[in-house]
């Protein structure tokens, strides 16, 4: 009799969630960790840790199952070592745009509201060097107020390629709908010439349940 009164008294103070059956809305903050790329005859990438930010969209199935989308950007700098075909080496340093669009399948292992998760994703991932790839280019075009106006450009290595996710955190929802979230997510972004690249990235995040 008295396990089924304290197992009554656990079971009324737990707060459950209200996830169930809604949208959610959520704003990261994020680290993305130092890392590096093994290219081909000694070519290298060393990639600086960087503060970045993101958001995600998603709705939850059920209170376990949370589909969503997710964004995140990072603007790192790097070291890269090249190597010409008479083998001499050249460093350049510079600063990258890294910019990931990943759709991720999240699993809460309780229906309170706190719970822990586990996550897994995959989607693209858009990379830029910025060093210019060739001369700068020049389009103009009349403007109705401003009349004939030029402007140069330039374009930059860059490349799109599929990547994917793994992640592991806390959740907490307070009672108004907000809720909070902390992980750490390894991302891998495949490459065609070097070793893929791998990621991790500290989340902190804030959110909406609607």
């Amino acid at each position: 009799m008295a396990l089924l009164v304290l197992s009554y008294s656990i079971d009324s103070q737990a707060k459950y969630t209200q996830r169930d059956g809604k949208w959610e809305a959520s704003f990261i903050t994020l680290n993305s960790l130092s890392s590096d790329i093994s290219g081909e005859n000694g070519s290298a990438v060393d990639i600086d840790s960087d503060i970045g930010w993101g958001f995600t969209l998603g709705y939850n199935v059920n209170p376990h199952v949370l589909v969503n989308f997710e964004f995140s950007s990072t603007s790192p700098k790097y070291d890269a070592t090249l190597v010409s075909e008479d083998d001499n080496t050249y460093n350049i340093k510079h600063k990258m745009n890294i910019y990931n669009s990943q759709f991720n399948v999240v699993y809460n292992f309780m229906t309170e509201q706190f719970t822990p998760f586990v996550q897994a994703g995959a989607g693209w991932s858009y990379l830029d060097s910025n060093i210019a790839d060739g001369p700068p280019n020049t389009i103009c075009w009349w403007d109705p107020w401003w009349g004939y106006i030029c402007e140069g450009y330039q374009n930059t290595h860059n490349d799109t390629r599929f990547s994917y996710n793994v992640a592991a955190g806390f959740r907490y929802e307070l009672d108004n709908s907000i809720f909070f979230r902390a992980s750490y997510q390894q991302n891998w972004i495949t490459m065609s010439n070097s070793d893929d690249l791998s990621m991790g990235m500290v989340h902190l995040e804030i959110g909406s349940i609607f």
